[in-house]
């Protein structure tokens, strides 16, 4: 009596293993499968002054849902990188397409800032759909 206990807890504990093993491997497989569906927006910022970034300056990009006016912007996505030296700055912005609505109004954004401090901002609407998928989209960026 008590080996067949001891082996139906074994074949237990091995059916039980393997499952949290499956539910693993299923997982990883829709992680795989989520981010293939995921979107890329590439491009550059740059500003017209010629003058090297200090070191440690950063660059920061968000895509954001421009629709309502009397609220404040909601962020998509967004990238900041350390940059050392002048522009162009090359960005690359990942995000899910299920968070995009064809009826809302969408904006890129870019500012560059130094411990804190805002030295460059964009000043115009970018749309970042305007475009040809996949075609770069360049921000400029202008000295405050």
């Amino acid at each position: 009596m008590i080996q067949a206990r001891s082996w139906l807890l074994g074949v237990c504990a091995v059916f039980l293993a393997a499952c949290s093993s499956m539910e693993g491997s299923m997982t990883e497989q829709t992680q795989k499968a989520d981010n293939s569906l995921m979107r890329v927006i590439t491009g550059e910022v740059w500003y017209r002054e010629r003058i090297a970034l200090p070191p440690g300056a950063e660059v920061h990009v968000t895509l954001e849902d421009q629709s309502r006016m009397d609220a404040p912007a909601k962020v998509i996505t967004d990238y900041t990188h350390i940059v050392d030296g002048a522009g162009p700055l090359t960005f690359r912005l990942v995000y899910d397409p299920s968070a995009i609505d064809e009826r809302m109004r969408y904006g890129l954004r870019a500012k560059i800032e130094y411990n804190g401090k805002l030295l460059f901002t964009s000043t115009e609407h970018i749309d970042p759909f305007a475009g040809e998928p996949g075609e770069p989209v360049r921000i400029m960026v202008v000295k405050q």
